[in-house]
């Protein structure tokens, strides 16, 4: 009988609209990342406009360098990281006295965007390898 091991991630940093994270699976431990925004200022300072089209074309994208991710692994991330989301409110809940009390409708309630694996072409910057990985 085979096993698995379920892949672990860690956060790693968090920089101008990307966050990177640690990624152990299988086989092996690598650096992954994922867009979640891209500023007027990154824009600015872009070193031409197929760059300034990869940081808008990877909003949402997990990658890592410019190879595809496989489809489990996103997923697991997208599983890992609603479930992060979801201790860090129950924290935030469970001490008003601490942290007040969060509006149903506060941004901070928002869960984090659905990771998609994506192929990198320089012509047309990310594209999503499939439809979005969600937790099985």
């Amino acid at each position: 009988m085979t096993m698995t091991r379920k892949p672990q991630f860690t956060w790693k940093c968090s920089y101008m609209g990307t966050v990177y994270y640690r990624v152990t699976d299988e086989t092996e431990s690598y650096e992954v990342s994922i867009r979640h925004s891209v500023s007027d200022y990154e824009l600015s300072i872009a070193n031409g406009d197929d760059v300034r089209r990869a940081m808008r074309t990877g909003i949402g994208m997990l990658v890592r360098y410019a190879e595809p991710l496989p489809a489990h692994i996103v997923a697991a991330f997208n599983v890992w990281r609603a479930a992060e989301h979801a201790a860090a409110m129950a924290k935030l809940d469970a001490a008003p006295e601490r942290y007040g009390v969060i509006p149903p409708d506060d941004e901070l309630r928002k869960p984090p965007m659905i990771a998609r694996a994506a192929s990198y072409d320089r012509a047309t910057g990310w594209t999503a390898a499939c439809e979005l990985e969600r937790a099985a």
